[in-house]
C-alpha cells in the first residue's frame, strides 16, 4: 500500500510538470521522423502519393523568373519555336517557392532534393501538430487533454501516409489552416485581432484550404454580432429603424467582416497573379476562359461538370465516400485493419462509413453541451465539410484521398469533447495516463506506416536508382530546345512525372494534350528496348533514347508486318518482349478505361511469391502511362513484357463502378504457341 501511495504521489508530481506534455509531444514527433522517409529519398510509395510528389517536384524545378514564375509540369515547342506549357498554375505560389528555396543548394542531385523536400513536408506537418496542441491547450484549459486529443487525431492513416507527400495541398496547407485557427483562438480569448488577418494571408500564400476554416468562423461571428445588435421591433417604428441601421453599420464595421474582406481581396490578388502569369507565358492570344487554370477552377467548383467521376458524385455515393474518410481519420493506424480478403474489405469499408457518420454526429451534437468557445469548436468541426461540399467535383475523385486530412477538425473536436467529459467524471490523473497511451499509439502507428513503405522497398529503390541514372545520361545527351516524347512504363506510376522533373526544365517535353501547331519530336524516351532498332543510349537498363523518326518507322513496321496477336477493339501485336496496342479511328473515350493485362508464365516459379497464389502476373495500366503517340485518329500504347516464357496472355479494358464492381468493355486472350519472345 505504501508503494502504491508513493507511486501515485510521484505520478501526481510528474503530471503537474508544465514541461512534460511538450516533451512527450516532441518524442511523438521524433518517432515520425525516425520511422519516416528514407535518407536516399526515392519515390517509395506507389500510387497517387508518389505520382503527386513527382509532379510537384517538376513544378518546383521549373519555377523561375525565366518562365515568369509560371507553375507547369512540362513544355514543348510549336512549329515556330514558341514554347507551349502544360500549366499547373491554380494554387498559391508560396509552398512551391518555399520548396524551391529548400532544394536550391543541392544542384542536380535528385535523391538529395527529394529527401530535402520530403523532410520539409514533415517539418510543416510537425508544426501543424504543434499548432493543434497549442490551440487545444487554450480551448480545453488543460495540457493533458490537448496532448491526448492531438496525438490520437494525428495518428490516423491518412495523416501519417500523406505527411511527407510533396504537395501544396497536404502538410503545408494543413499548417496554414491550423496557424489561422490558432490565431482565431487568440482573437476570441484575448481580443487581439491584428495577428489574425496577417496569419490568414500567410496561410493563403500556402494554399486555399484556409477558406474552409474562415467561412464558418466569419458566418458564426457575424451571426453572433447580429443577435447582439438586433433591433427591438416592439418599439416605435422610427426607433426600430434607427436600431436596424445601427445594427447594419455595426456588422459592416465588425472585425469578422474586416477579416472576410481582407482575405477575399488577398485571395483574388493571388489568383490574378497566377492567371496573369499563365496568360503572359502562352506566347499566343488565348481567351481568359480557355486558360488551363480557369477551366480547372470551373471544374472544381462544379460549373464545368464534364468528369469521368460522375458515378462518384451522386448524392448517395459522395457522402458514403466522405464518411468513410472521416471514419478512417478517427481510427489510429495502429488499430486499422489490413485489407486482404476482398469480401472482408467491403464489410470493413461499410463499418468505416458508419463510424464516420457516428464521429460527425457526435462531434456536432457534443457542441450543444459546450458552454465556452462554441464558435471556435464548431468552426473546427465543420471546416472539412466546408471544403468538401463546395469542391465536391475535386474531393469526389477517388485519387484525391489526401483531401481526407482536412477532416482533422472533426476528430480533434470529438476527442477533445470526450476527454473533457472524462475529466469531469474522473480527474486529471486519468487524462495524463491516457496521454501516455496516446503517445504509444502515435509511435506504433508511425512504425506500422514505415513497415508498409518497406514491404518492397529494396526492389523499388534499386529500380528507381537505375531509372534516375538512365535519365541523367539522357539529359546530358540532349539540350534545351530539343523536343522529347516520353513513353512511360507500368513499373512506376510516377515515372511520367519523374521524366518531367528531370527533363522539362532543360528540354521540351512533348505535351500530352494535342496542340495543332505542335512540332514533331526530335527524340523519344521509352522503357521499351526495340531489338531491331539501335538505341542512342544502349548502356541504359530501363530508359532508352531513340531518334523519333527511326523509332516511329519501327513502330509502323511492326503494325504492318502481319496479323495482330489479338484482333479486338484494339489490335495487339507481339514483337519480341513488347506488346503494342493499336487502334485506328481512336476516340478519347477509347483511352480512358484501364487496360488489364494478365500474363500466365509456362513456369510458375517465374512469378513472385505474392503473385504465385494467383498464377499470373498483373500488368494493368492506364493509356496515358504507356502511350508513345496519340496523333490524328490513331492510338498506340506499348508495354514491355518480362523476360520469362509466357504461355497465355489475357488483356482488355475495364471501368470501375462507384459500388466497387468492375465492368469489362472488351477482353480477349491467346495461348502462345511460340514461347520464344
Amino acid at each position: 500500500m505504501t508503494m502504491l501511495k508513493t507511486f501515485a504521489h510521484s505520478f501526481d508530481s510528474l503530471q503537474n510538470r508544465a514541461w512534460l506534455p511538450p516533451s512527450l509531444l516532441s518524442i511523438a514527433l521524433s518517432s515520425m521522423f525516425l520511422f519516416g522517409i528514407d535518407q536516399r529519398g526515392y519515390f517509395n510509395r506507389t500510387g497517387p502519393h508518389d505520382h503527386t510528389s513527382a509532379k510537384n517536384m517538376a513544378i518546383v524545378e521549373n519555377l523561375s523568373s525565366e518562365h515568369r514564375f509560371l507553375m507547369f509540369t512540362s513544355q514543348t515547342l510549336d512549329a515556330d519555336g514558341n514554347t507551349i506549357y502544360e500549366p499547373y498554375n491554380r494554387f498559391p505560389i508560396g509552398s512551391y517557392a518555399l520548396t524551391k528555396l529548400a532544394i536550391l543548394p543541392f544542384g542536380d542531385d535528385l535523391s538529395v532534393k527529394l529527401y530535402v523536400a520530403r523532410t520539409l513536408m514533415l517539418l510543416f506537418f510537425a508544426a501543424a501538430v504543434v499548432l493543434a496542441y497549442l490551440s487545444l491547450r487554450r480551448l480545453a484549459s488543460g495540457r493533458w487533454i490537448a496532448l491526448t486529443a492531438t496525438l490520437l487525431a494525428f495518428s490516423s492513416p491518412y495523416c501519417l501516409y500523406y505527411s511527407d507527400m510533396i504537395s501544396s495541398e497536404t502538410a503545408i496547407d494543413l499548417f496554414g489552416m491550423l496557424l489561422v485557427f490558432h490565431g482565431m483562438v487568440i482573437f476570441e480569448q484575448e481580443g487581439r485581432f491584428r495577428q489574425l488577418p496577417i496569419k490568414a494571408c500567410i496561410a493563403l500564400l500556402l494554399g486555399w484550404h484556409v477558406y474552409a476554416l474562415l467561412l464558418p468562423f466569419i458566418v458564426f461571428g457575424l451571426t453572433r454580432e447580429l443577435i447582439k445588435a438586433r433591433p427591438n421591433f416592439s418599439t416605435p417604428f422610427s426607433l426600430a429603424l434607427c436600431q436596424l441601421k445601427r445594427a447594419t453599420l455595426s456588422l459592416l464595421r465588425s472585425r469578422y467582416m474586416t477579416l472576410g474582406v481582407v482575405t477575399l481581396i488577398f485571395g483574388i490578388s493571388l489568383l490574378t497573379f497566377n492567371l496573369t502569369s499563365e496568360y503572359l507565358a502562352q506566347n499566343r492570344e488565348i481567351p481568359l476562359t480557355e486558360l488551363h487554370s480557369f477551366t480547372s477552377m470551373m471544374y472544381r467548383i462544379g460549373v464545368d461538370t464534364s468528369t469521368r467521376y460522375n458515378d462518384w458524385l451522386s448524392w448517395r455515393t459522395f457522402p458514403e465516400r466522405q464518411f468513410h474518410r472521416i471514419g478512417m481519420m478517427f481510427l489510429p493506424y495502429a488499430f486499422s485493419p489490413s485489407f486482404v480478403d476482398h469480401d472482408l474489405r467491403e464489410a470493413i469499408l461499410r463499418v468505416f462509413v458508419v463510424l464516420g457518420i457516428a464521429v460527425s454526429g457526435a462531434s456536432l451534437i457534443g457542441l450543444l453541451f459546450v458552454r465556452r468557445h462554441t464558435i471556435l469548436l464548431a468552426t473546427l468541426a465543420l471546416s472539412g465539410f466546408c471544403w468538401a461540399l463546395p469542391m465536391r467535383h475535386n474531393t469526389a475523385d477517388p485519387s484525391h484521398n489526401s483531401e481526407a486530412v482536412f477532416y482533422i477538425g472533426a476528430t480533434l473536436t470529438l476527442f477533445s469533447l470526450v476527454l473533457l467529459c472524462l475529466r469531469r467524471l474522473s480527474n486529471e490523473r486519468l487524462i495524463a495516463a491516457l496521454s501516455v497511451a496516446a503517445l504509444l499509439i502515435f509511435a506504433l502507428s508511425a512504425l506500422r506506416m514505415s513497415q508498409l513503405d518497406n514491404s518492397n522497398k529494396r526492389v523499388e529503390e534499386e529500380l528507381q536508382k537505375t531509372l534516375i541514372a538512365d535519365l541523367e545520361v539522357i539529359r546530358n545527351m540532349t539540350g534545351k530546345g530539343k523536343v522529347i516524347e516520353t513513353n512511360t512504363m507500368p513499373r512506376f506510376y510516377a515515372q511520367s512525372t519523374i521524366h518531367a522533373y528531370y527533363l522539362s526544365g532543360r528540354i521540351g517535353i512533348h505535351a500530352r494534350k494535342t496542340v495543332p501547331s505542335e512540332r514533331t519530336p526530335d527524340f523519344v524516351v521509352t522503357g521499351v528496348f526495340a531489338n531491331r532498332l539501335a538505341s542512342l543510349t544502349p548502356q541504359n537498363r530501363i530508359a532508352f533514347l531513340y531518334e523519333w523518326e527511326d523509332y516511329h518507322r519501327h513502330i509502323n513496321e511492326i503494325t504492318k508486318s502481319g496479323e495482330p496477336l489479338i484482333h479486338s477493339e484494339y489490335d495487339v501485336y507481339l514483337n519480341y518482349n513488347t506488346l503494342l496496342y493499336v487502334k485506328n479511328a481512336c476516340r478519347r473515350n477509347d483511352t480512358r478505361a484501364i487496360f488489364f493485362l494478365a500474363l500466365y508464365p509456362i513456369s510458375e516459379s517465374d512469378l513472385s511469391a505474392e503473385r504465385r497464389q494467383h498464377g499470373f502476373d498483373n500488368l494493368d495500366f492506364h493509356f496515358r502511362h504507356n502511350a508513345i503517340r496519340q496523333s490524328g485518329d490513331q492510338c498506340i500504347a506499348i508495354v514491355q513484357l518480362p523476360d520469362y516464357d509466357i504461355a497465355r496472355i489475357q488483356t482488355g479494358q475495364y471501368i470501375q463502378r462507384a459500388d466497387g464492381s468492375f465492368e469489362h468493355i472488351w477482353e480477349d486472350d491467346v495461348r502462345l504457341t511460340d514461347t520464344a519472345h
